[in-house]
C-alpha cells in the first residue's frame, strides 16, 4: 500500500473547509484540518500543499480540484461578484433549495444561525472544525499505519459527525459552491479525492514527491466501467415469488461485494456509480472491518440488508496503471463470492437435508454449471486526451491557435457530433471576457479543464462498453440430458452421468426436503436461488431470527389486505388464524417447518 496515495486522497477530501458554505470570505478559501493529522506530518513539515507547492507531482495532484469543480457542478470560477440568493434580501429565510425529483422546496438554514452571526464567524467555525478533528478516533488520528482506516472514517463518518456537532441533519446538504449551490460539499470532496488519488498514482512514493524522476510519466486518471451478465435471465428463471427476489438479491449482493473489495484497496470515493455512501451492505462490512465506527454509524437493520438495489454496472475513477489490476480484482471477487454461495447451498442440501446424497460438489450439473454462469465486460477511457494538458489557460485572443489546438484534441477524443463541440464561439467570447475581468480585478489567470467534457467522457465510456458487449462470442455450455423445467436452460441437477433420462432425474427430484414441490426440476443456479434464504444467516453473519422477520413472504401481502379490510373480513382473518394455530397444535409441528411449507409463496 502506498502511503502517499492515501495522503493525496486525504488532501482531496479536506482541501476545502468542511463548513465552507457557512464561511464568509475570511475563511472560505482556506483548507480543512488535513495538516493537523499525524499521517500528514511529512506533508506539513515539507510544505507539500498541492495548492501552494511548485513541485511537479503536487501541481499535478492539485488539478483534481479544478477537474472536480468543472465535472460535478456548474464551473463558474470566473464570476467575480457575489450572488445573493435570499428572497427579497431576507437573510433570515435561508437558502431555498429544491428536491431533484419531486421539486419540493425547503430552506437551508442551520439551527445555530443566530449564534454564528452574533460572534466572529471565522473563529466560531474554526472551533467547530477543531471539535470535528478531535472526534476522529485517536488511534486513527495519530497512527500513520492506520491511514486507510482514517480515510474511510473521513469519507463515511465525518458528515455524520458534522451533523451531530450542530445537531442538524440538514448539513448533509451543505453546498460546495456558494455562488451556484447545486451540489454538496461531501460529493465534491469525494470526487476530488478520487481524482487526486488517480493523479498521484497508486505507487507514489515520498521520494517521488521530493524529486520527481526525469524519466517517470505522471499518472493519468481513467474512467473505467465493468459489468457482468446475464441479469434478466437470472431473475426471470423463477417459479415462485421468492425465486424472483432471490435472483435480484444475488445480483445485488455480488455487485456490492465486488465494490467492497475494490473500495478496500483503492478507496470508496473511486466509485462514481453506484455511490457507496450509506449503502447498508457496505456499512455492514465496514463496521466489521472498523468496529470503532459504530459511534457514527449504527448497524444496518436486517430488512435493509435484504433490500436489493445495487446495479450490475460499475463506474469508477482509477490511475491508468491500476485499471487492469482493478478489473481483474472485480472478476476474481465475483467468481469467488459466487463459488462460496454455491458451496454454502450445497452444504445445506447435503449435510442438513441429505438431498441427493450421491451428488458430488464437482459434478458437471452442479459446479460445472455454476462456473459457467457469468460473463464479464469492461472498458476504460482517459479523463482528458492523453499527451495533452489537463487544463489550459491560453484563453486570450493572441493565444487562439494554442487554445483551439487543445480544444480540438479534447473534442475529437470524446465528441462525435461536431455541432456539440466545446466551446462554441459565444462561449469562447464569454471565457475571454471573464478571463480579462478576473485579471484586471484580481491579477489571477483563469483556465478551463477537461472536467468540462465530463458528460461526453461518460457517454463515450458507455458506448465503448456497449461495443465490447456487442462483440461477445460467449455461448451457453452444452446441456446433456433433461433441462430445467422452469427456464429450459441448463442441465437438471442430478448425481448421475451426463446422459440420463427424464424419468431418472424425476425420481431424484421427488426429494422435496421442504424446498421443492416434487414436480419441478431445476438447474444449479435455480437451486441456489431456491435455497438462498437458508444460507443467509451464514453469508451475512446475522441471526436466523432476524432473517426470518425480514425475508419477503406472504406477510406483506396480508398486511396490504388487512389495511383495506372491513370488520367482516377481519373476523374471517382471525378465524383462519385460529384454525391454523389449532392445526399446528394438533400435529405438534414446529413453526420453522410450517414457515418452510407455506410461509413463502
Amino acid at each position: 500500500m502506498s502511503e502517499a496515495y492515501w495522503q493525496a486522497k486525504i488532501w482531496g477530501l479536506l482541501h476545502d473547509p468542511v463548513l465552507k458554505a457557512l464561511h464568509n470570505n475570511s475563511g472560505r478559501g482556506e483548507n480543512s484540518f488535513w495538516q493537523q493529522l499525524e499521517v500528514m506530518q511529512n506533508w506539513r513539515e515539507n510544505n507539500w500543499n498541492p495548492e501552494t507547492s511548485g513541485r511537479k507531482i503536487l501541481e499535478h495532484i492539485h488539478q483534481a480540484d479544478y477537474i472536480a469543480s468543472a465535472s460535478d457542478r456548474g464551473a463558474i470560477g470566473s464570476v467575480t461578484t457575489s450572488v445573493n440568493y435570499a428572497q427579497g434580501n431576507n437573510r433570515e429565510q435561508g437558502l431555498e433549495i429544491s428536491h431533484l425529483l419531486s421539486g419540493e422546496k425547503r430552506h437551508f438554514k442551520i439551527k445555530q444561525h443566530s449564534e454564528m452571526l452574533a460572534t466572529n464567524r471565522k473563529d466560531y467555525l474554526t472551533s467547530k472544525e477543531q471539535k470535528l478533528l478531535e472526534a476522529i478516533p485517536k488511534e486513527l488520528r495519530t497512527n500513520p499505519e492506520k491511514i486507510k482506516g482514517l480515510f474511510w472514517w473521513l469519507w463515511r463518518c465525518l458528515p455524520a459527525a458534522t451533523c451531530e456537532e450542530f445537531d442538524d441533519e440538514s448539513l448533509m446538504l451543505m453546498p460546495a459552491e456558494t455562488r451556484l449551490p447545486d451540489s454538496s460539499i461531501w460529493s465534491h470532496g469525494s470526487i476530488t479525492a478520487a481524482l487526486a488519488g488517480a493523479l498521484a498514482g497508486y505507487d507514489l512514493t515520498t521520494a517521488d514527491i521530493e524529486r520527481w524522476p526525469t524519466n517517470k510519466t505522471l499518472s493519468h486518471p481513467y474512467l473505467a466501467s465493468f459489468t457482468f451478465t446475464p441479469v434478466q435471465e437470472l431473475i426471470k428463471a423463477s417459479r415462485k415469488m421468492r425465486d424472483f427476489w432471490a435472483g435480484s438479491w444475488l445480483l445485488h449482493y455480488l455487485s456490492a461485494k465486488v465494490c467492497w473489495q475494490v473500495a478496500l484497496k483503492y478507496g470508496p470515493d473511486c466509485f462514481l456509480y453506484p455511490s457507496l455512501y450509506q449503502q447498508p451492505l457496505i456499512d455492514h462490512w465496514l463496521l466489521k472491518e472498523f468496529p470503532e465506527f459504530e459511534k457514527w454509524r449504527e448497524k444496518p437493520e436486517a430488512n435493509s440488508l435484504l433490500t436489493a438495489g445495487f446495479p450490475n454496472i460499475l463506474v469508477l475513477v482509477l490511475p491508468k496503471d491500476k485499471v487492469q489490476a482493478a478489473m481483474q480484482l472485480v472478476k476474481q471477487t465475483l467468481l469467488e463470492e459466487w463459488a462460496q454461495i454455491g458451496d454454502l447451498v450445497f452444504d445445506e442440501l447435503q449435510t442438513q437435508r441429505h438431498w441427493m446424497p450421491d451428488l458430488q460438489a464437482n459434478s458437471s450439473t452442479w459446479k460445472g454449471w455454476l462456473q459457467s454462469q457469468w460473463q464479464f465486460y469492461w472498458t476504460a477511457l482517459p479523463i482528458g486526451k492523453e499527451g495533452k494538458l489537463l487544463k489550459n489557460a491560453a484563453i486570450p485572443k493572441e493565444r487562439e491557435t494554442e487554445f483551439l489546438d487543445w480544444l480540438n484534441a479534447q473534442n475529437q477524443a470524446y465528441i462525435t457530433n461536431q455541432n456539440k463541440n466545446l466551446f462554441q464561439d459565444n462561449e469562447i467570447n464569454f471565457l475571454r471576457e471573464a478571463y480579462q475581468q478576473r485579471w484586471e480585478k484580481q491579477k489571477r489567470k483563469f483556465s478551463v479543464n477537461v472536467g468540462s467534457w465530463w458528460a461526453s467522457i461518460f457517454d463515450t465510456n458507455r458506448y465503448a462498453l456497449a461495443a465490447v458487449k456487442n462483440a461477445r462470442n460467449w455461448e451457453l455450455p452444452t446441456a446433456f440430458g433433461p433441462r430445467s423445467t422452469i427456464s429450459g436452460i441448463g442441465p437438471v441437477v442430478h448425481p448421475g452421468e451426463d446422459w440420463i433420462t427424464e424419468g431418472e432425474t424425476k425420481k431424484y427430484w421427488q426429494q422435496r426436503v421442504g424446498l421443492f414441490d416434487g414436480s419441478e426440476q431445476l438447474n444449479a443456479t435455480e437451486t441456489v436461488k431456491r435455497c438462498l434464504h437458508k444460507i443467509l444467516p451464514t453469508l451475512l453473519n446475522i441471526s436466523k431470527d432476524k432473517i426470518a422477520v425480514s425475508y419477503p413472504d406472504l406477510t406483506s401481502g396480508v398486511a396490504g389486505y388487512l389495511k383495506n379490510a372491513d370488520s367482516e373480513e377481519l373476523k374471517i382473518f382471525n378465524r383462519t388464524c385460529a384454525a391454523v394455530k389449532n392445526w399446528v397444535d394438533d400435529r405438534g409441528q414446529k413453526l420453522d417447518v410450517i414457515h418452510e411449507k407455506w410461509g413463502i409463496p
